[in-house]
């Protein structure tokens, strides 16, 4: 049994009195109270919608009184560029008060998300995102270019921003379907097809380039048009470099599991292929099937039995988070992180 514990974080307010904030702020609460700048009253709060994935997550407040004088933040159309400045603001840790710091894009990159171990895109800057600091705004010229999410504990200056691309696509997934349906994945594993000899065996010219399909996972939907040893060259008609990577913008690259995420679950993607020296193009939906161990189980109490005295329990990576939160890999019997890590889904019930 563990102690109750609180949490703090930032937000904003976009339309339809929806509230905008990190998931991690709110993951398994009982009690959510919002406090707006410059007044001491805390008020009751309700989750509309929780994107675990991108760390998200849309509040309201019921109480009339709340939305007094507040205005809605508007979203940029477009992703910062390197260099340039943008402001974060919120209330970090050591004070009360609005704090408002300024910072520049370092990168654009596809990273992992910590609260979900979901890559998706980011934005990172050069200046720190500290506790309570984020789900606040990230704010360039009179709009928002994305929110304040996770820090860099081994460096110093470094913090990341969930781009408002990234936002948009929670917020079009909600009006399309009226609720969060989730972020689709490929599940394929490939390799790059830097290997002069490789590329050679399999019978590709020195303008024909791609990654190489290592294998699909038995349910993915994938599974019914990949194939092992299919060269992607292209999906939806955009170009994969041998390294896996795509154009993203002038001098800047992104790995190509970029495309995945600018669509929806059930959406149609096209692959451009070579197959045994052949060109094909395939089409398929996308869909977001679980792994066989969930990288997350945020919001869900945990499933167990207990028979003649012996407790059994599903496997999930928070309960290998209790050899070790950061060296679980280390600390944990090899034979539950080898099924964590390696172990594939067969099929879907």
């Amino acid at each position: 049994m563990k102690r109750q514990t609180t949490s703090s974080s930032s937000g904003f307010i976009i339309k339809n009195r929806w509230i905008l904030s990190n998931a991690h702020a709110v993951t398994n609460a009982s009690s959510i109270r919002i406090r707006k700048h410059g007044d001491a009253a805390k008020y009751p709060a309700r989750i509309l919608y929780v994107a675990h994935e991108c760390d998200l997550v849309i509040m309201t407040v019921d109480d009339n009184k709340f939305w007094i004088n507040l205005e809605s933040l508007t979203f940029s159309d477009d992703i910062p560029r390197l260099q340039e400045s943008i402001t974060i603001v919120g209330f970090p840790i050591g004070g009360d008060n609005l704090s408002v710091t300024k910072g520049v894009v370092s990168r654009v990159v596809i990273s992992i998300y910590a609260h979900s171990i979901e890559t998706l895109l980011t934005i990172q800057i050069d200046a720190a995102t500290n506790p309570r600091n984020s789900g606040g705004p990230a704010i360039q010229g009179k709009h928002v270019v994305g929110m304040a999410f996770q820090g860099q504990s081994q460096a110093q200056s470094i913090g990341y921003i969930i781009p408002v691309s990234v936002i948009k696509h929670v917020l079009d997934d909600i009006e399309l379907h009226n609720k969060y349906t989730a972020f689709p994945r490929m599940r394929f594993y490939y390799q790059p097809m830097e290997n002069l000899s490789y590329r050679e065996y399999l019978k590709l010219n020195k303008d024909q380039h791609g990654i190489l399909v290592t294998s699909v996972e038995p349910a993915c939907v994938l599974s019914k048009v990949l194939k092992k040893d299919d060269v992607i060259t292209a999906i939806d008609n955009v170009p994969i470099a041998d390294d896996g990577t795509i154009y993203f913008r002038r001098g800047e690259r992104l790995n190509f599991k970029y495309l995945e995420k600018l669509k929806f679950v059930d959406d149609t993607i096209t692959f451009t292929i070579i197959r045994q020296g052949r060109e094909l193009t395939l089409t398929s939906p996308l869909d977001n099937n679980p792994t066989l161990v969930p990288l997350h189980c945020h919001d869900k109490h945990p499933e167990y039995l207990i028979y003649a005295g012996i407790v059994f329990t599903v496997l999930t990576r928070f309960y290998l988070y209790e050899f070790g939160k950061c060296d679980w890999h280390h600390k944990a019997p090899t034979n539950l992180i080898n099924l964590a890590l390696h172990s594939r889904l067969q099929e879907i019930n």
